[in-house]
């Protein structure tokens, strides 16, 4: 078999998602060609057209960046996360604001997140009296703030506008540099924030869970359920949406320890995908899908992600890949890059190099 390619595993934003950038500029009566060209998305579209689309995390960085330039607003990338609306995640937000609760709401992004983002992948538990929610890389992701504020200010903006309510974090931490003048996002959050954190997380109150939700419509969420689930077996008969499914199992597992296996992640591809342990066998087989060569490249995208963007010490960075010894990760990093673990830390900041 093959290994996967890039192009078989569109890793990024929902172009429908990222598009936001695009209307805010032209909103404010802006040209927004340019914005549109680094989103690398055409001027027209049609929800069958951007549902093939993605936008990668590197291209919407830099038309951020180029929006905030345009805009003459350093807080442009969090005004516009403010104005994430359901339209913006395709059927599946419909789906999510006719949920009846919260905790349904939430147990149905976690299975599906990868209709909106196939880049992020978000993990909610319970510790305590808490919602923990953490966002974890999948390939190289930058460690920009105009990027991270968009990502995770849209998940607040939308929770809010969800619930009706004024909804406060415990506490949230951003994987960035904190903003020139952090004050009005602060503010707009109101609760303490970490910047330069190790990893992006987020934590609420559990009471968040069974929060009801004002837009609760059953007939609307069978309609919409419906959709969202054709979607998601449209991309699951897919290479694409397959292979997208499977990274976020295997970085499950890596980060839990574990070095995955494919019998042991059948069951929950059943559950997410609809297709039994012989129709997954079969289904790689029929597109030339190597399961192990996958698992090395989630491996080799976090490690080297972690290496160039975190200050997690080399053997939190080895345990978070299931790599029983650091020096496992060090041959292979040699092995993908020509050099080592510590090369690569001292070199952040310069262009990743191709593995």
């Amino acid at each position: 078999m093959r290994s996967v390619s890039a192009d078989a595993v569109p890793l990024g934003f929902a172009a429908s998602y990222a598009r936001l950038v695009a209307d805010h500029v032209r909103a404010l009566d802006l040209d927004a060609r340019p914005v549109l060209s680094a989103l690398g998305l055409p001027a027209s579209a049609t929800p069958e057209s951007d549902a093939q689309l993605w936008v990668p995390a590197a291209r919407l960085s830099q038309a951020l960046s180029l929006a905030t330039t345009l805009c003459q607003d350093p807080h442009t990338p969090w005004r516009i996360a403010q104005q994430v609306r359901p339209a913006n995640m395709g059927p599946l937000g419909y789906t999510l604001i006719s949920c009846e609760a919260f905790d349904n709401g939430l147990a149905l992004f976690e299975r599906l997140q990868g209709l909106v983002c196939t880049q992020l992948r978000s993990v909610h538990r319970i510790q305590g009296d808490r919602l923990v929610s953490q966002l974890d890389p999948l390939g190289d992701v930058p460690r920009d703030t105009g990027l991270w504020l968009f990502a995770m200010a849209s998940r607040m903006a939308f929770a809010r506008w969800v619930s009706g309510r004024h909804l406060v974090l415990d506490g949230v931490w951003l994987p960035c540099p904190a903003p020139a003048d952090p004050g009005p996002l602060q503010a707009w959050y109101g609760c303490p924030m970490h910047f330069d954190a190790p990893v992006a997380s987020e934590q609420a109150p559990l009471g968040w869970l069974t929060l009801p939700n004002p837009h609760a419509d059953a007939q609307l969420h069978r309609l919409m359920s419906a959709v969202t689930n054709q979607q998601w077996a449209r991309l699951a008969h897919a290479g694409s949406g397959l292979a997208s499914a499977l990274r976020q199992h295997i970085a499950d597992r890596l980060q839990s320890g574990q070095l995955p296996r494919l019998e042991d992640i059948a069951p929950e591809i059943e559950a997410d995908l609809g297709l039994s342990a012989r129709q997954l066998q079969r289904r790689l087989a029929d597109q030339s899908l190597s399961f192990k060569d996958l698992v090395e490249e989630v491996r080799r995208d976090q490690v080297l992600h972690e290496l160039r963007h975190t200050e997690l010490p080399l053997g939190e960075v080895a345990q978070r890949a299931a790599y029983a010894e650091p020096s496992s990760m060090h041959r292979a990093v040699r092995r993908w890059t020509g050099q080592t673990p510590l090369a690569i830390r001292q070199r952040r900041g310069e262009a990743p190099l191709n593995p």
